[in-house]
């Protein structure tokens, strides 16, 4: 997949990156976004895999609230490092609803770093998501959720079954919490010949698609990106709106051997030619670069590998590197909900969904079915929650 370097041009210098590191736009210049607010008194629960104690999300503030273990259904303390690799994909998304870059000295923050978070473990130990798994984790929000001000639910997981009728448990659950006035965010999946499943086609669920921004920020160069679409068996529509699923910043979790390569390549890719003829042999071994490499005297070979490697593993820092999919994009799409519920607190469920329909903007040239309203507007949504009016939370266009 091509890489366009034109996304440093007119940033600052905080996206550039020496050698074959890559840069990466930060949520809130990707999505030009207004970050006045920022999730604060919002707790927004994610129900995924399985997360690890991250400094993104715990320093220099403690904002995990509770951890659940939906699998033997237990509240329990969040794990801590080194993690296990059912625990990257729960964390990764965490941090993109509500890390605050900590580790990257807040360039690689999301938009709402200051929301709290209830972290829900769904993935079992042989490395399956169950569908009574996800029941249990929506009922315990339902239990739960005045308890710890929980307004939106992130549901980066999918149930197996095809049921897209409010039939099927975990769509009939959705429908219960929206009801209790939570706001529940869906990742669409990341497939166009499949079929959308439970949480995603829930009729009340913000099902989430994906955008392909090439990394830029020339809003002609937006695409799709390659996610689930389609109309539901009730004739619902989905997704609702699509946002950014592709390059985009994410942590890696430090303890693991991706970090520790991590940080080997982008120390060396960061040398000085002498410094690199010196250090090589003692570093390379934390990587999966050729054995051959640890003996080379050849500058320009180790730094071209170093490149190809970094490039490869999409590295932007020791600390976190570009991933993609809609399990990014659903979480993106809930910061931005706990933004506006910042700002107006008494928005419903329905009053969400309808800024962020009503807000997003088409992309030119593809269909309606597979990006729904189209790509969600920040600034435009949070602009209309300012403007939401009286107690009933109806809203003034």
């Amino acid at each position: 997949m091509q890489f366009h370097r034109k996304t440093t041009v007119g940033l600052s210098t905080m996206n550039v990156r020496p050698g074959g590191l890559r840069p990466s736009l930060p949520l809130a210049v990707r999505l030009h976004a207004d970050t006045r607010s920022q999730g604060r008194g919002v707790t927004i629960a994610m129900i995924d895999s399985d997360a690890v104690a991250h400094p993104d999300i715990c320093q220099p503030r403690e904002r995990v609230k509770a951890y659940v273990n939906a699998v033997n259904n237990s509240v329990t303390a969040l794990p801590v490092m080194p993690p296990v690799s059912r625990q990257w994909h729960g964390t990764m998304t965490a941090c993109t609803a509500a890390g605050n870059g900590f580790l990257s000295l807040g360039e690689f923050s999301s938009l709402a770093p200051e929301a709290d978070l209830i972290l829900i473990r769904t993935m079992d130990d042989r490395g399956r998501i169950p569908t009574s798994v996800i029941v249990r984790a929506l009922t315990w929000i339902l239990d739960h959720a005045e308890e710890y001000n929980i307004r939106v639910v992130n549901l980066s997981v999918y149930a197996d079954e095809l049921d897209q009728t409010t039939d099927h448990p975990v769509n009939r659950l959705v429908e219960a919490v929206v009801a209790a006035g939570i706001i529940v965010v869906a990742a669409a999946g990341n497939n166009p010949l499949a079929p959308i499943r439970p949480p995603a086609s829930s009729p009340s669920a913000i099902t989430v698609g994906g955008l392909d921004d090439h990394n830029s920020l020339d809003d002609s160069d937006n695409d799709l990106y390659h996610s689930t679409f389609g109309i539901t068996a009730l004739g619902v529509q989905k997704p609702d709106v699509i946002a950014p699923a592709i390059w985009l910043p994410a942590p890696i979790l430090p303890g693991t051997d991706v970090h520790t390569e991590a940080a080997a390549l982008c120390a060396l890719d960061a040398m000085t030619d002498d410094m690199l003829l010196t250090t090589a042999p003692r570093l390379l071994p934390s990587t999966k670069l050729p054995i051959a490499l640890r003996t080379s005297r050849n500058v320009d070979e180790l730094r071209t590998k170093i490149a190809e490697r970094l490039m490869s593993e999409s590295i932007v820092s020791p600390f976190y590197k570009m991933v993609d999919g809609t399990s990014f994009a659903a979480p993106i799409v809930a910061s931005i909900i706990a933004q506006m519920l910042e700002i107006a607190p008494d928005l419903s469920p329905a009053d969400v969904k309808h800024i962020l329909v009503s807000t997003a903007v088409r992309l030119p040239g593809h269909s309606p079915l597979r990006q729904g309203a189209g790509v969600v507007q920040q600034r435009l949504a949070l602009d209309m929650a300012r403007r939401r009016g009286g107690s009933s939370g109806r809203i003034t266009a």
